[in-house]
């Protein structure tokens, strides 16, 4: 192999591994009035028996703070891009909704309060959500146990301009 072959070489490996070892970039994040949010399409005309079973678990718990029919719940899953992901996010709020708020005695306020909180923490990390949110029903330190209670990944609420 020639000297020039060789520099060519070397080159283009490392121009390759430039970008190559390149970060994405990052989303771009923006705030979204709820006013101007709209339902996507039905994506999944059926859901499997396994994740319906799945979903009937964690309605009753959220009964009082997000009361949805049974249908509600299905249809919004159906609508989204990946249901199963999205089912996992639900039942972590779950776990941790429920766990906070079983030997405590809270208002209903209180409890939207933590629900407010974890769907919030559902898409960022626990200083985020405690650095954008005012506290008007639990104490900043129930509002920092609830969210050690929810241990997934922020999975950002992806949406789609149309």
């Amino acid at each position: 192999m020639s000297p020039f072959h060789i520099a060519l070489a070397i080159a283009v490996g490392a121009v390759s591994a430039f970008f190559l070892l390149q970060k994405p970039p990052a989303p771009r994040t923006q705030s979204v009035r709820p006013s101007d949010i709209r339902l996507g399409p039905i994506r999944h005309e059926k859901l499997s028996d396994s994740l319906v079973a799945r979903i009937r678990k964690f309605e009753p718990i959220f009964a009082e703070v997000y009361p949805r029919t049974q249908e509600g719940w299905l249809d919004g899953f159906q609508r989204d891009v990946d249901p199963e992901a999205e089912v996992a996010i639900w039942e972590a709020m779950a776990s941790a909704y429920q766990r906070f708020t079983e030997k405590r005695s809270l208002s209903l306020d209180a409890k939207k309060e933590a629900f407010g909180l974890l769907l919030v923490r559902s898409a960022e990390d626990e200083q985020h959500t405690l650095s954008r949110t005012t506290l008007k029903y639990l104490s900043r330190a129930d509002a920092k146990e609830l969210l050690r209670f929810y241990s997934a990944a922020p999975k950002p609420v992806l949406y789609e301009n149309r």
